[in-house]
């Protein structure tokens, strides 16, 4: 006759095949390289937003500090390709976005501006906001592109997000409603938004309509809570990944919101991060994580 298995035991048994799941989940995040300053290019300032553009396989970022764009060669092992100042009419540069067309999109909070900047052309032109009205002057944020070449705009002195049609012309916002500290934004392939706000550490997800579907995340000190989440990014899997700045590392989410796994630590070291600020992942799942602290942009798999 077969002895009934104990319910502690087949407890304990379905906790060891969790953890191992949790660690192999673990081991698939690896640091491929990290992106310093050099003789060529000067020391890196305060770095702000990060663009990849899929299509050139390129890096872009932007410096701060030095109010630069700095580009890079994916297929080169991110060797230095060129830095564009647009004569000085970057002062202070943090978001930046493109879209299908080339344009590029970069975020001067400090002016109340986001500049439209065609590189070929060496043209630049501030969108026009005066068709937008909110309580507070407009503070824009990190922004986003759609697949229909839509740009979402954090307006975080309002907590709402603006939508711009293809030609630039305002269409509607998307009121943040229920959290504080709007920060970061991204749009996948589906259309859906997904909003992050820091100081309540909760995370929005709307269709492409606006419609709330889902909201997740707390501020705490248990596994899966934030300490101060600063940005959020979204691989092709569905699975969101969240930068917190002062846990110093990115948390990782399924598209239901249950939190999975984290990686990497405070450190100085390859693959360690102190301070990180922004977060983006391409298409072929390579994560860019500006590691501000550390002056340098660090590139895991």
């Amino acid at each position: 006759m077969r002895r009934k298995i104990k319910p502690v035991i087949l407890l304990l048994f379905f906790l060891l095949i969790s953890a191992t799941a949790l660690c192999a989940s673990k081991s698939r995040v690896k640091h491929l390289t990290s992106i310093t300053g050099n003789s060529e290019i000067g020391r890196f300032g305060l770095l702000g937003g990060i663009f990849f553009d899929e299509n050139r396989n390129r890096l872009y970022f932007t410096d701060t500090t030095n109010g630069t764009i700095l580009a890079f060669d994916f297929d080169e092992e991110f060797k230095y390709i060129s830095k564009f100042t647009g004569g000085g009419a970057l002062t202070s540069p943090t978001s930046i976005v493109k879209d299908s067309k080339g344009n590029f999109f970069v975020a001067e909070p400090g002016k109340g501006d986001v500049l439209a900047i065609d590189m070929g052309r060496k043209s630049i032109k501030t969108i026009d906001f005066s068709a937008v009205y909110g309580a507070n002057p407009i503070y824009p944020g990190n922004m986003a592109v759609d697949s229909e070449d839509r740009l979402y705009i954090a307006d975080k002195a309002n907590q709402r997000i603006l939508l711009f049609d293809s030609s630039l012309k305002f269409e509607r916002e998307i009121l943040v409603k229920k959290s504080r500290g709007l920060k970061d934004i991204k749009v996948d392939s589906s259309g859906r938004i997904y909003v992050l706000s820091t100081i309540d550490g909760s995370i929005c997800v709307y269709n492409s309509e606006g419609n709330l579907l889902l909201r997740f995340g707390t501020r705490g000190a248990d596994k899966g809570e934030f300490d101060f989440p600063t940005s959020l990014a979204v691989d092709r899997k569905g699975l969101i990944y969240v930068a917190d700045q002062h846990k110093n590392q990115v948390l990782v989410f399924n598209n239901k919101g249950r939190f999975l796994y984290a990686f990497s630590q405070l450190g100085w070291r390859e693959g360690r991060l102190h301070r990180p600020s922004f977060i983006y992942i391409n298409s072929s799942g390579q994560i860019f994580i500006v590691d501000r602290a550390n002056t340098r942009i660090s590139v895991f798999e």
